[in-house]
């Protein structure tokens, strides 16, 4: 059964503000994920970020960063056990905020097509609503010829309501687990996982070892699709 996996890696930065790339590789590789969805991922910072997470893990890196901070490109990181076969990374950035983007990929497996998107929201609610629209938009760009639509991502929403309803009313499950803070224990819904075309109800789960507690101020959050 396909694993997904969304992880806010806090610049790789863990709560004993050590930074150790390599800490939250391990991680990654426990989690045991098909596809994984990284956010706030610097990369050029102290070496090559993405060929530690590559070798570690033995996943793929596709890097959709798009924010230049000065030591660094930032943003997210999409690692896949699955090859691709279509990859693209859309800009929603919003005004003069910082720069937000998705990314948009292809899988092909067992005769399905398997769509993944990747994001990191705002932090303001008009500017999460406005690129929410706009992730909507894609999605409707390409529904047809899409088996299964997975969304991965730090939205960034505290209070749910009716943020995510521009997706619950095109069919997608949307997961409802705490991953905020990490220590001493998760209260807040940041992290999201979203699917769409799967047979059953996703298996959405946090993901929370002792060295998660430790690697970033987020923990994972997991979902078995079955199809």
């Amino acid at each position: 059964m396909p694993r997904f996996a969304t992880y806010n890696v806090h610049d790789c930065v863990g709560r004993d503000g050590r930074y150790e790339p390599e800490r939250i590789a391990r991680v990654v590789a426990e989690i045991d994920a098909d596809v994984i969805a990284l956010q706030e991922v610097t990369l050029d910072h102290a070496g090559d970020v993405v060929q530690c997470l590559e070798e570690i893990t033995g996943m793929t890196a596709i890097d959709g960063t798009i924010f230049d901070r000065g030591v660094g490109r930032y943003g997210n990181v999409l690692l896949s056990r699955w090859p691709f076969v279509r990859e693209r990374i859309h800009d929603i950035s919003f005004r003069s905020r910082e720069p937000r983007g998705v990314i948009d990929v292809d899988f092909r497996v067992d005769g399905r097509i398997w769509r993944v998107l990747a994001t990191h929201l705002g932090l303001r609610g008009n500017e999460r609503r406005e690129q929410l629209a706009l992730i909507a938009r894609l999605v409707d760009a390409r529904s047809v010829d899409v088996d299964v639509d997975v969304l991965l991502g730090d939205f960034n929403v505290w209070l749910g309501g009716r943020t995510f309803r521009p997706f619950t009313n095109r069919g997608f499950a949307v997961s409802r687990v705490a991953s905020f803070p990490s220590w001493p224990l998760p209260l807040l819904k940041l992290d999201r996982i979203l699917v769409r075309g799967a047979a059953d109800a996703p298996g959405y789960r946090r993901f929370h070892t002792a060295a998660v507690g430790v690697a970033s101020d987020h923990v994972p959050v997991v979902c078995d699709v079955s199809v």
